[in-house]
């Protein structure tokens, strides 16, 4: 008799694995007709959450169940958690009271994306049952889940991502502190933006570590201080070496005595006299004395 345990999740919060149970009978286990039971079939599975046993009745198809395996791990050393169950399956036959266990192979299958799944057979002495010829020591296989290299990968992108935003901030509000570069205030709003993206880029880890995960005392907090950190120097930088806003000097309105017309051709008539007195009659002269000419 063979039991085939499809593996479907993992739950790192509730330190789950979510199985599939299949019963593949054996010939002896079989009616005649080569489908049904037989006879009653009960399986125990440990640990799991819920209902242990399992019974595949008499004069039905073996159907699958769902169970859900306790493991034990810790979520928030994400990304490099790591969860392992002991693994117990034992199938009997018999009525109550005279059980008899049934040798059985247990196959352990499935892909779960992110995940890297592997079991190994560990017979511990600790688990004997009795079979046809006396008692039996019951293999233990340990189930061992943790993280696939993708996802360690992508977690310790997203992770340099974070530590790169408060770094190109701090260079850059230093900068502009020390006067080595103009200061723009419109960077600031880009530094905003670098901290409200912050939470984004922490959720959006795959996994979804929970809150208070070694992340968050390492990179995560450290990464907000910087942030806020390059925003007040950029601050006292732009309070530093930024324009005052100085008004312009008012002007005052300018008052020219307005000179009567009388007054004006006076003051002609005594450059052309003083041009006829002094200057030599020329080309020149003539048109000077044409422009200074009263006119009428």
């Amino acid at each position: 008799m063979t039991v085939l345990l499809t593996q479907q999740a993992v739950n790192a919060s509730a330190e789950t694995m979510s199985m599939m149970a299949t019963l593949q009978a054996s010939p002896e286990l079989q009616a005649g007709d080569a489908t049904t039971l037989a006879q009653d079939v009960h399986i125990i599975i440990s640990p799991v959450s819920g209902e242990q046993a399992i019974t595949f009745a008499k004069g039905t198809i073996p159907g699958t169940q769902n169970v859900n395996l306790l493991s034990t791990g810790a979520i928030e050393n994400w990304p490099f958690d790591t969860y392992t169950s002991p693994l117990v399956v034992i199938a009997y036959i018999g009525a109550e009271g005279n059980e008899q266990a049934v040798p059985t192979n247990v196959d352990i299958s499935g892909y779960l994306p992110g995940w890297r799944l592997s079991n190994t057979t560990v017979v511990t002495h600790e688990i004997t049952v009795v079979g046809p010829d006396g008692d039996i020591d019951w293999p233990t296989f340990m189930l061992t889940a943790n993280r696939s290299g993708s996802t360690v990968a992508f977690g310790i992108v997203l992770l340099s991502l974070l530590v790169a935003m408060p770094v190109l901030v701090l260079f850059v509000a230093i900068t502009a502190y020390l006067g080595r570069r103009k200061v723009e205030a419109s960077f600031m709003s880009w530094m905003g933006a670098m901290l409200f993206a912050t939470i984004p880029l922490r959720t959006f880890l795959p996994g979804s570590p929970p809150i208070g995960s070694w992340i968050d005392f390492l990179i995560v907090l450290w990464v907000i201080a910087g942030l806020v950190a390059g925003l007040i120097i950029y601050v006292r930088a732009w309070v530093r070496w930024g324009t005052p806003s100085i008004p312009p000097p008012c002007r005052r309105a300018s008052h020219r005595p307005t000179r009567h017309p009388l007054h004006r051709n006076r003051i002609e008539a005594n450059v052309l006299e003083i041009v006829n007195d002094r200057v030599p009659a020329c080309v020149v002269c003539s048109l000077l004395r044409g422009a200074l000419a009263p006119r009428s």
